[in-house]
This record gives C-alpha cells, sequence and structure tokens, in this order.
C-alpha cells in the first residue's frame, strides 16, 4: 500500500498537481485490483484481520466517552454549541478566503494580460 502512496506522490509532484497523495493512491491501488495486477488474496489477510480487530481500534473512542460521561452530560449543550458555531466559522472562513483567492487570481491574470 505504501508503494502506491509514494508513486501517487511521486506522480503528483512530476506534475505539479495539488491533490492528495493518500487518495490518488487508493484509486491506484483499485485500479491495481481491478486489474488483477494485485491479486485480492493477497490483500485479503491483512483486510480479514482489520475487519476481526475493528472493536479494538474503537476502544478508546468509547473508553474516552464512558470516562467522561458526567462531563458530556453536564456541558451536552455547550459541547453541541461549539461544535456548530466552529464548524459554521470553518465553512465561513474557508468560502471568503476561496473567494478573495479567486479575486487575486482574476487580477493577477488580468494585469498578465495588460503586460
Amino acid at each position: 500500500m505504501l508503494v502506491f502512496y509514494y508513486a501517487s506522490a511521486f506522480i503528483l509532484k512530476l506534475l505539479h498537481i495539488v491533490f492528495p497523495p493518500a487518495i490518488l493512491g487508493l484509486l491506484l491501488f483499485a485500479i491495481a485490483l481491478i486489474y488483477g495486477v494485485i491479486k485480492e488474496e493477497w490483500v485479503n489477510t491483512a483486510s480479514e484481520w482489520y475487519i476481526k480487530n475493528l472493536a479494538m481500534f474503537l476502544v478508546p473512542f468509547w473508553g474516552g466517552l464512558l470516562v467522561y460521561q458526567d462531563l458530556l452530560k453536564k456541558n451536552w449543550i455547550a459541547i453541541l454549541l461549539v461544535i456548530f458555531v466552529t464548524t459554521t466559522l470553518t465553512i465561513v472562513c474557508t468560502g471568503l478566503f476561496v473567494e478573495w483567492g479567486m479575486k487575486f487570481l482574476r487580477l493577477h491574470h488580468m494585469r498578465r494580460k495588460h503586460d
């Protein structure tokens, strides 16, 4: 799997494309599975182990919820409010930043055309 990640990082760097290499690596991996470059049996053993032990990866999350259960019960409104406000602010700030960036790019392109 790491081979696909590093291959995708190399491809993206070579082509000067800004894209998450992990996603491209997963796409390359899926294509390799579809075309039989990687045999399903090779992946099957590891994937079955992860599926069987999935609960082990979730235990810390659920344990944390149990440990802080009283605190969560007392402050659930404040927690939800903070989640809602910060998510909304993140979306708004990202939108404004992208809008500003697009205006900057348009001005930059217009200046290049005039020169």
